[in-house]
């Protein structure tokens, strides 16, 4: 090749390099147009700039919208009040995913079928409908001793809601404790009665570890507390829908079509999905 096309190329890159400088320090300030024209009085090629029909329009939202907290949460605020482990909780008014988790659900409708001699096609009779279980797959990050109280906040109180009124104390006999699940909305999780059936998360040994410190000053539990948190994990619930049979008693179909057992009044969900 001649020594001019080494010249050119050369040149080019030498024009780009002092665009990026002026660029950088602030001679064709922070636009981009500005700084493809000034690649372009260099020589540069038309075709990267930006578009220059006006301002782009963005989604509008009501202030009910953008006031709504649509997260995923599983609460109950007898377990979190005025215990140290879990105050983390009672900022949220619950333990909240984080992240937007994965959510699995599924609802049924239970038929019998009646086997009848010498016919094509069986009969069926209609048992009954449930809301299957539901289980709920997030990611947890810890990157602060604040997340990763938080964290312990989430799994003690997962461990507490798995368990029964046993031994001593108040209670005695019975049941794991009912939550309620809200999130994505009104008309998705609204309030909803669940019990906590399992959970599961994973401390994995590829990832670093954070210490947290809990000052416990209630009960049996004193002074400082160290726990040593994954800085990555998957947290998984699984939950089932409860209604007690006087709740039950007030269900209406064409009620419930129309979202009035779904929404309730004001807003606060009647748990029914």
């Amino acid at each position: 090749m001649s020594d001019s096309f080494f010249g050119n190329v050369g040149e080019a890159i030498s024009n780009i390099g002092s665009g990026i400088s002026d660029f950088l320090t602030g001679g064709v300030g922070t636009d981009p147009n500005r700084l493809i024209s000034s690649f372009r009085s260099q020589g540069i090629p038309n075709g990267a700039e930006r578009s220059s029909r006006g301002s782009s329009v963005s989604a509008q939202f009501s202030d009910a919208v953008k006031q709504k907290d649509w997260r995923v949460k599983i609460s109950n605020d007898f377990i979190y009040t005025n215990n140290p482990v879990m105050d983390p909780l009672t900022q949220t008014g619950g333990l909240i995913f984080p992240y937007l988790p994965t959510i699995t659900m599924s609802h049924s409708a239970s038929y019998e079928t009646i086997a009848t001699s010498h016919t094509n096609y069986p009969f069926y009779a209609y048992k009954s409908s449930q809301v299957d279980d539901i289980t709920i797959t997030g990611q947890f990050t810890v990157q602060s001793e604040e997340e990763a109280r938080y964290w312990l906040a989430a799994v003690h109180f997962l461990r507490t809601v798995t368990k029964m009124y046993f031994g001593q104390g108040s209670n005695l006999g019975n049941p794991p404790p009912i939550c309620k699940l809200d999130g994505y909305g009104d008309f998705v999780y609204n309030n909803v009665s669940v019990v906590v059936k399992s959970f599961s998360v994973n401390l994995d040994k590829e990832v670093d570890y954070l210490a947290a410190q809990i000052d416990a000053n209630a009960g049996s539990v004193k002074g400082t507390n160290v726990s040593y948190v994954p800085t990555l994990s998957t947290i998984t619930v699984v939950v089932a829908p409860v209604y007690s049979r006087e709740k039950i008693k007030s269900f209406d179909l064409a009620a419930f079509s129309r979202g009035e057992l779904v929404v309730g009044n004001n807003g606060k969900g009647l748990g029914f999905i």
